[in-house]
């Protein structure tokens, strides 16, 4: 055999396996550049389920094998929400976005537009500007069960409603759904309204305030309390403590934090309602994962934010929790152990 074919026959072997390895790394190399990266921009305040929502969303974007980059804003410092954003956008393919002013995002979303960016508004929708997809719960439906619920406690008496935040969309919503049962008692003069007003900025000490300063014009007389979330919740309970009412007070709140659902127990509040805030965080995600990877989303609704178009959405129901049912819908499926609502 000649010296040409001798060499032929041990290089080309070689050759083969240095392609093939060339060849598997090139499509290594490919699926981490198509690896789809997600933003996630939370623009919150102090409420205890924004902590566990970033978990959930984090723990969901690993399950899909894609990669995830969180900003937490809670007070626009040192960077505000857009410059997180604007930092955010430069690298993704789909913003996951909590807006914490639902009708001061057009630059944001603006930025996004021009890099491309599909943009998920998340809880709380953006309002006045064209988003892809929303994810929330059905506030309107809460409203309207909480109301009916302090109604048929309350049917006569004084009532004083501490709204959410003007800017935030959820607020009207949540109000509009819950005066289907209020305002024919008010109507009708049973109910006697001595406050109903947004809290601006989710102050916490401006709802303590206002609710004290209207109590005490009404001669110390108060029956019950319709409050946009578990906090203002707490904060009416404190109130009506430090005022020394002494007359049973219905207090209704909203998410179901650990806290109310103890108040339940000690009869300071009267309902709550639990929204499962791990399926909607999940649903968020699985959205992004089909705008990333060109699949079709799952929608359950259109939601009006008062743009040119009704916004395709994916909305989640709450239940009304109250004390005689905390066992059955939160501790047997699993959502709180008995520990947590009970203690030891």
């Amino acid at each position: 055999m000649s010296r040409s074919l001798l060499s032929l026959e041990y290089t080309m072997p070689k050759r083969l396996l240095c392609c093939i390895f060339l060849v598997l790394m090139y499509v290594s190399g490919c699926d981490d550049a198509q690896k789809p990266k997600i933003g996630i921009s939370f623009g919150v305040g102090e409420a205890k389920r924004w902590p566990a929502e970033k978990g959930y969303m984090e723990e969901r974007a690993q399950e899909l094998g894609m990669e995830v980059e969180t900003r937490f804003n809670k007070a626009d410092a040192p960077k505000t929400q857009m410059q997180d954003c604007f930092e955010l956008i430069s690298g993704i393919s789909v913003l996951i976005l909590i807006p914490r002013d639902a009708r001061k995002a057009n630059e944001i979303l603006a930025y996004a537009k021009k890099k491309n960016v599909k943009v998920i508004s998340y809880a709380r929708a953006v309002m006045g500007e064209d988003i892809d997809f929303f994810v929330g719960y059905d506030t309107y439906r809460i409203g309207q069960s909480l109301g009916l619920h302090l109604t048929e406690k309350t049917y006569k008496g004084n009532l004083a409603i501490l709204k959410g935040d003007k800017n935030d969309f959820n607020s009207p919503l949540l109000y509009d759904g819950a005066m289907i049962s209020i305002r024919p008692l008010v109507e009708r003069g049973a109910i006697h309204m001595i406050l109903d007003e947004y809290v601006n900025g989710w102050s916490v000490d401006l709802a303590k305030r206002m609710l004290t300063d209207a109590i005490i014009k009404n001669d110390y007389k108060i029956d019950a309390v319709f409050a946009h979330n578990d906090i203002f919740a707490g904060a009416a309970a404190e109130v009506v403590k430090e005022l020394g009412i002494k007359n049973p007070v219905i207090i209704t709140g909203m998410d179901a934090e650990t806290p109310a659902l103890k108040r339940l127990l000690e009869g300071t509040q009267d309902a709550t309602v639990y929204m499962d805030l791990k399926s909607m965080a999940y649903t968020a995600v699985n959205e992004a994962y089909n705008m990333a990877t060109k699949k079709k989303p799952n929608v359950n609704s259109e939601f009006d934010n008062e743009s040119k178009f009704k916004i395709d959405a994916f909305l989640i129901n709450g239940k009304l929790i109250t004390r005689e049912n905390i066992d059955r819908v939160l501790i047997a499926p699993g959502h709180f152990t008995h520990e947590q609502i009970y203690g030891n």
